[in-house]
């Protein structure tokens, strides 16, 4: 540490100090319904706010335009050794079902210590936080003690579809000697997660219907003897791509896909705690799939790739019989990518694979473009140190290292120019209902994110 360092405690102060201001300023960008697929005024208007705010803390800001939604850049340039990068986004999840929200989704509302509204935890409520964490190193050290970027995308929750396009024009603004991505934080006798990579996404949809195939209406099931069911060979393509034993049916993908290394699994057999019970009472479950446990069980979840069934639509839904054969029939459908099988890869494939079982006649429609799983490595020094100050402030609590999130994100267009990780604790990890009713974000998160950021930075500048 410099002869200028400041302790933890010093800074949670500062944190303390500033919560008011933070508070403030998450309730006004909560205000903004900024979804990428649906609210493009909201999106320029929570733009623009960012900017303004980015500005207020003395970066010096652009907007970087695109076919969808602008991206946001600040910047710092203080002249020190190091940089330290933050990736953020102002885009939302739509509020749907908005029934179900105790308070508007739109209109921040604290109660109970907590901040609920659309957006507090993913992803406005860390970006907020990572600002004032910054203003508060710099004004404890009278400067910041690393330059500091901040890239704040508007389309993560819809595939970051234009990200790469900055990644192509402007790669010199990803260079940096850390990179984070969406939130960096650890609470005091709380335990912790360290990511290191996120796995890559492809979303599609399977559509079977429309004539000659498939009849041109829905027809009387007594005729369901000499017409095509959509919605069966819908059923048939989809069994396709997958057995009973969670084993995919696609040529190829074994071999393709990377095996976890030594040190991969040497963190995954530190981990701690048996994700099987972690699992089963959040989601009130009686026991995992297939039973899985221990090491088995976390690979299936970090470093294994998955397809999952997100809906189905077909035929009649509504109360009582309607005994029809569905003309058409659709499913969208998830597939989680790990090192070596790109986006682009993994729709060559699945295309291939229908064609090979017989269902050329079942559309593949890709939503987006996707994203490339990517990895920093668990030993490498900028995550060590991250490893490091999440022990000193979560202890007693364990903090766990892990290859990858289960999640996605672009870090692979920043991967190649600087290591990346998330690090979370378990009160932003469970009972914050992000991408659900009711979302929220502890209000000792944001003074918790804060202190840790300021921390980082300095931590950072003397590696």
């Amino acid at each position: 540490m410099s002869e200028h360092s400041v302790s933890y405690a010093e800074l949670v102060d500062g944190a303390r100090s500033s919560e008011k201001r933070a508070l403030d300023l998450l309730k006004h960008l909560v205000g903004f319904p900024s979804v990428a697929s649906r609210d493009k005024s909201s999106i320029m208007e929570c733009a623009n706010f960012v900017e303004d705010q980015l500005k207020r803390f003395g970066y010096a800001t652009s907007q970087f335009p695109t076919k969808g939604s602008p991206i946001v850049l600040g910047e710092k340039n203080v002249k020190a050794e190091k940089t330290l990068l933050f990736y953020h986004h102002y885009d939302v999840q739509p509020e749907d079902p908005a029934d179900l929200w105790t308070s508007p989704p739109w209109k921040a509302t604290v109660r109970d210590g907590r901040i609920y509204g659309r957006g507090t935890c993913d992803n406005k409520g860390p970006l907020v936080a990572d600002l004032f964490g910054m203003d508060i190193i710099e004004r404890a050290l009278g400067e910041l003690p690393v330059n500091v970027k901040f890239l704040i995308e508007g389309e993560e929750e819809v595939g970051s579809e234009h990200l790469r396009d900055l990644g192509v024009a402007k790669g010199d603004f990803l260079k940096a000697d850390g990179c984070i991505i969406e939130a960096a934080t650890a609470t005091p006798g709380h335990t912790s997660e360290i990511e290191c990579g996120a796995k890559g996404f492809v979303d599609f949809e399977l559509i079977a219907g429309g004539s000659p195939r498939f009849p041109r209406r829905d027809v009387h099931s007594g005729l369901a003897g000499g017409v095509p069911n959509a919605a069966w060979r819908l059923v048939w393509a989809l069994s396709s791509l997958k057995d009973e034993s969670e084993n995919i049916l696609i040529e190829g993908i074994n071999d393709l896909v990377a095996k976890p290394s030594e040190e991969d699994l040497a963190v995954l057999r530190e981990f701690g705690e048996d994700m099987t019970e972690m699992i089963k009472k959040d989601y009130v479950l009686s026991k995992t799939l297939l039973g899985r446990s221990g090491l088995d069980l976390l690979q299936a979840v970090y470093m294994k790739p998955s397809i999952t069934i997100c809906g189905i639509t077909s035929g009649y839904q509504g109360p009582g019989p309607k005994t029809i054969v569905p003309s058409t029939a659709s499913a969208k459908v998830d597939f989680r990518l790990v090192p070596n099988l790109t986006a682009r890869k993994a729709e060559e494939m699945i295309r291939a694979h229908l064609i090979k079982k017989g269902f050329e006649d079942v559309e593949v429609r890709i939503n987006g473009v996707g994203y490339d799983p990517a990895r920093t490595p668990v030993n490498h020094p900028f995550i060590r140190m991250i490893q490091q100050l999440s022990n000193e402030v979560a202890a007693p609590a364990r903090v766990r290292l892990v290859p990858s999130s289960f999640g996605c994100g672009p870090d692979y267009l920043f991967a190649p120019h600087a290591p990346c990780c998330m690090a979370i604790s378990e009160t932003e990890m469970y009972g914050t209902n992000f991408h659900a009713p009711d979302e929220n974000l502890p209000l000792s998160s944001l003074t918790n994110i804060m202190a840790f950021a300021a921390t980082l930075a300095e931590r950072l500048a003397t590696m």
